[in-house]
């Protein structure tokens, strides 16, 4: 009996063929997408290098700002101490020139005057009867005598600065000077010139000015009150360039 043969091979290939291409065509497709997600993951990864390069510069740039800042800081604390040192001195030598004038002012027996340290000055104010004679302008020898005081001062203090101003009441002057203001201005010039003459105090340092009426210290409604009026102020200020050029360094 002759046998047959059937070939089924090349139907199974084709369906075998056909299957793998589908699956094949499957996994390019994932491939694909993998490729494109690893290329977006790439992307990220090379981003996020950047931005970790940057923050670090970044960080190191803020640290050395933050450094600054630190060196900035203590560089000011450091004058604000010196200031401070500064204030202090010349507060300490403020005291010891009022002392010093009260003692010396009371040897004299000035019963007139008066020394007072009030926000870094030192103020001696002498009354018109110790320096002067009634609406005059000439100095008496009493007056030339303290004047000493503070040209001893000043001598001994060549960095301190003095301005000398005089000061009445409010009754008008009779002769001589046109009002009270240039009575008072007329007597803090007499000063300085004895000063600078007498004395030899430096006349750079001086500064005259008269306020006439117009400084009372008292009421000038009672003899005493025009009493109290009627003097010259000797306003002592402190050598503050030390402090200036401390504020300047802050700058």
């Amino acid at each position: 009996m002759r046998k047959f043969t059937v070939w089924v091979v090349p139907p199974v290939l084709a369906l075998l063929s056909c299957g793998t291409s589908k699956k094949l065509e499957k996994a390019m497709a994932d491939n694909a997408q993998l490729q494109s997600q690893v290329t977006a993951l790439n992307q990220k990864v090379t981003t996020y290098e950047a931005d970790i390069t940057r923050l670090k510069e970044e960080n190191l740039q803020y640290g050395k700002e933050a450094q600054e800042c630190r060196e900035v800081q203590a560089a000011i604390e450091r004058n604000l101490q010196q200031m401070n040192d500064a204030l202090a001195a010349n507060s300490s030598t403020f005291r010891k020139i009022r002392d010093r004038a009260e003692a010396d002012l009371e040897q004299l027996g000035n019963a007139g005057a008066t020394v007072t340290y009030d926000q870094g000055l030192v103020r001696i104010s002498m009354n018109d009867r110790l320096l002067f004679k009634s609406g005059s302008a000439v100095l008496s020898k009493d007056g030339i005598d303290a004047l000493q005081v503070i040209a001893n001062i000043l001598n001994e203090y060549p960095k301190l600065k003095t301005y000398v101003v005089g000061n009445t009441d409010d009754v008008s002057v009779r002769s001589g000077f046109k009002d009270n203001w240039s009575l008072s201005t007329e007597r803090a010039n007499s000063i300085v010139r004895i000063l600078r003459d007498k004395y030899q105090v430096d006349p750079s340092r001086l500064v005259s000015g008269g306020m006439g009426k117009y400084n009372p210290v008292a009421d000038n409604s009672t003899p005493e009150g025009k009493a109290l009026n009627r003097r010259t102020d000797f306003v002592l200020n402190p050598d503050f360039s030390r402090l200036w050029e401390v504020a300047q360094e802050q700058q």
